[in-house]
């Protein structure tokens, strides 16, 4: 798992990015988000990476 930051999140869409401490961003969407988790800009969160249609996405996210 690779841990991070939310660097940007649009509550109403449901997406946003993350910065990871390896200096890349990943995309995020909230259906990959572990049920329950409350995400807000500049919370810590570990992930796993996949490759997406348009580049890095993080999936089983969840608060550190």
């Amino acid at each position: 798992m690779i841990s991070g930051t939310i660097k940007m999140w649009k509550e109403a869409e449901g997406w946003g990015f993350i910065e990871g401490d390896d200096g890349e961003d990943y995309f995020l969407n909230i259906a990959n988000v572990r049920k329950g988790q409350k995400i807000e800009v500049n919370i810590r969160v570990k992930f796993d990476v996949s490759q997406g249609h348009r580049g890095p996405e993080a999936e089983n996210v969840s608060l550190f």
